[in-house]
């Protein structure tokens, strides 16, 4: 099992105190039959009513504290978009989130060419306040 990011449990408790209600974390999702496997971070589900069916969604947790921004995108992105692919084929129904700080999402996603890349791949956001364990924006 990897390890998980420094912001892993923020990120839960923000989640929790958004009303979601966390599932499953470092979740091993199989995605071929010959051994291949990948870890989601966190899943949730938020209960929209008593009638109605939950909204779930899976989320991979980036801190970007490693010294270049830039390349912790494009490895993020990456993991981004195997996990949707794989999600995608065995588990259509959770929407794929990928979770960064405040500060990174002011410094570096607001970047042209960083905002082109989210719009490209049509990247979800949810951006947190690691100081107050808030969720303080949903990027759909």
């Amino acid at each position: 099992m990897p390890a998980k990011d420094v912001f892993h449990d923020t990120v839960k408790t923000a989640l929790q105190k958004d009303g979601w209600i966390v599932i499953r974390e470092n979740f091993r999702v199989q995605v071929d039959d010959e051994g291949l496997a990948m870890f989601i971070d966190l899943t949730a589900e938020k209960l929209i009513s008593a009638e109605k069916a939950g909204r779930k969604i899976a989320v991979e947790v980036k801190s970007f504290r490693e010294r270049s921004d830039f390349y912790q995108f494009h490895a993020a992105l990456g993991q981004f978009l195997n996990c949707r692919s794989a999600l995608r084929d065995i588990m259509p129904d959770l929407i794929v989130y990928l979770a960064v700080p405040l500060e990174t999402y002011d410094e570096l996603f607001r970047l042209k060419f960083i905002q082109g890349r989210v719009e490209e791949y049509d990247i979800k956001l949810i951006i947190f306040r690691p100081d107050s364990e808030e969720i303080v924006l949903w990027r759909n």
